[in-house]
Formats: structure tokens, sequence, C-alpha cells
């Protein structure tokens, strides 16, 4: 079995020798270069559809940033027409994004610079640093280490035994 596997690595080395090396790749990455057709670099442009749903987008966006912050939205930037049957046909289509009354911005609140919730006990303020249990509670902990106790006695090895 051991020739057998030799003679093969010898033959994938001679054919790997054998095989021409690929240069690397030097140019410019696939994604900055427009897609064409026979040759020709033709941009491809968004179809009207596209156009269309990428305006209500942006439109519908702007409204609920302005809703949020209280700034009034910026115009999206519209791509230019090239030719005039499409432009006539954006046009014919155009959806109105919803509308909002543009609320007033919250109140700026103070920056916090008191303890870090972590490190304050549970309460009320004014409260005791911690919340004692209650009778149900402290009878059902007695119980416990009692029932606890009782068999870890049982389980304990004797001491000093025979």
């Amino acid at each position: 079995m051991q020739p057998e596997r030799t003679r093969l690595l010898d033959t994938f080395r001679a054919i790997r020798a054998a095989s021409p090396q690929q240069p690397k790749w030097t140019g410019p990455p696939a994604a900055t270069i427009p897609a064409g057709v026979d040759g020709t670099i033709t941009p491809v442009s968004d179809t009207l559809e596209v156009a269309v749903a990428r305006q209500i987008f942006m439109n519908a966006y702007q409204a609920q940033v302005a809703a949020t912050v209280g700034i009034p939205p910026t115009a999206a930037p519209k791509a230019p027409a090239k030719e005039p049957a499409a432009a006539a046909s954006k046009q014919a289509v155009k959806v109105a994004a919803p509308k909002q009354a543009v609320k007033e911005p919250a109140p700026a609140q103070p920056k916090w610079t008191g303890p870090v919730a972590a490190t304050v006990p549970a309460g009320l303020p004014g409260s005791s640093p911690q919340v004692a249990d209650t009778p149900e509670v402290t009878a059902a902990k007695q119980q416990f280490f009692s029932i606890y106790n009782r068999q870890a006695a049982a389980a304990a090895p004797a001491v000093g035994g025979a």
C-alpha cells in the first residue's frame, strides 16, 4: 500500500509542476466595473419600479427621522432623467410619503452623575438598604435548613467509630 501511495503522490506532484501558475489579478475589483454587453461599457440604471421604491423609502425614512428627532427632513437627491418618456412616467407614478406632524424635540436630559444601578440596593429612596424577608419566607428558610442539617448529619461518616 505504501508504494502505491508514493507513486500517486509523485504523479500528483508531476502534474502540479507541469501546470502553469495563474498570475495574481492586479486589475480593478469587479464591483467597480459597470456591466457591459458585447464589449460596450454601459452603466446599468435603476428601473422605474426601483427608482419609485427607493424614493418612497427615502421619503418615509426622512419623515420618521423628522418625527423622532424634530428636524425637518432634507430632500433626497433625485436621479437625473435620461429620457423624457422615463421622466414623464416617473411623474405619473409619483407617490406621496405619509405626512406626519413634526413634533417638538424632547427636552434634553442632563447627564446622570450618580452611582451606577448595580451598586444601588433595591428599594425606594429612604427605605432600608435591603428588602426584609416576609414571615413566610423566614419560616420556609428555617424549615429548609433544619431538613438540610439533618440530612447532612445522617450522610456524614461516624467520627471516632469502631
